[in-house]
């Protein structure tokens, strides 16, 4: 008599040691996980992006894509960490899609422009070594090389708002040179866009 009470006693302790174990480590995930989670949104990128037009004049700046020749822009990279941060040069296929551009109609449409495809005939990791507080300037001619999404309509002119985003997927090789990735937004301008067609 006197074990089938202790078992009963042992199943019961060890029925509530289960139960206190289980809610213990609910409770630990439902209060590590959101903060975590929110750590993970708020970690600060150490780049900043702007965009320097192709003109600016008292009425406004404009862009020009499209055609044979475009007059060329510029995207800043500006690093604002306090430790130099590697970045893939532009000509390798790691940096080649590294910047790209959404730009805002007046009616709402967004269209998203990007480097259409390329074949490399030589081909490796280079990277940029930007200092805290210095930049990496892209020089971009938004030619026939690259591509709107969905496709924009030949020979008009029209007020946009522009965004430039600079992005870079994780890889091997980003791991292996401790390239940041990640995915930085400019702020949005308010630019004229002329946009040519091919052999303007």
């Amino acid at each position: 008599m006197a074990q089938l009470i202790l078992r009963d006693i042992s199943v019961r302790t060890l029925r509530s040691m289960k139960h206190i174990l289980l809610r213990s480590v609910f409770l630990f995930v439902l209060y590590v996980t959101p903060r975590a989670w929110g750590a993970a949104k708020d970690a600060v990128a150490p780049f900043t992006v702007t965009v320097v037009p192709s003109s600016s004049e008292t009425n406004g700046s404009r862009i020009v894509i499209g055609g044979d020749k475009p007059k060329d822009f510029y995207v800043v990279l500006t690093n604002t960490s306090k430790k130099s941060e590697p970045v893939f040069e532009a000509w390798n296929s790691w940096g080649f899609r590294a910047v790209s551009f959404e730009l805002t109609l007046p009616d709402g449409k967004k269209i998203a422009i990007s480097k259409g495809a390329a074949i490399w005939t030589r081909n490796f990791p280079s990277i940029f070594q930007i200092p805290p507080g210095e930049h990496q300037v892209y020089a971009l001619c938004l030619d026939k090389r690259w591509e709107t999404h969905p496709k924009l309509d030949s020979d008009f002119e029209i007020q946009i708002k522009l965004k430039a985003i600079y992005q870079v997927e994780a890889t091997p090789e980003s791991t292996e040179h401790k390239v940041w990735t990640g995915r930085v937004e400019s702020k949005s301008y308010d630019f004229t866009l002329e946009h040519l067609g091919a052999g303007e």
